[in-house]
């Protein structure tokens, strides 16, 4: 018998007053950005927002996919918003130099 594996967070990508938002919560990690990848469908959207409200942790795999995810809204001369970081994950930004690619929104 086998058990499904329990993740400590999640990733939605939802629309929110017609902007598509990358919803994340709990920790972002690897298993979760696998299961994310894993459920994708191909060519699926990218995302103008990132509401990181939920996310209590971020490791390189997840902060990569939070800006693979939003390079589109870069390309275009927009930069997407991060929307209600907590103190660890902006911390986490910063130290990876990735918080210039993003308007805080608190």
């Amino acid at each position: 018998m086998s058990t499904a594996q329990q993740l400590p967070g999640g990733i939605d990508l939802v629309e929110e007053d017609g902007v598509p938002v990358l919803r994340l919560h709990g920790e972002v990690d690897t298993t979760v950005v696998d299961a994310w990848n894993a459920a994708a469908t191909p060519g699926a959207g990218t995302a103008e927002a990132v509401d990181l409200s939920g996310a209590t942790f971020l490791d390189c795999r997840g902060l990569r996919l939070v800006i693979r995810q939003t390079e589109r809204a870069r390309r275009a001369g927009r930069l997407p918003e991060l929307r209600r970081p907590s103190g660890t994950v902006r911390r986490m930004l910063e130290i990876a130099g990735a918080a210039p690619l993003f308007t805080a929104v608190c």
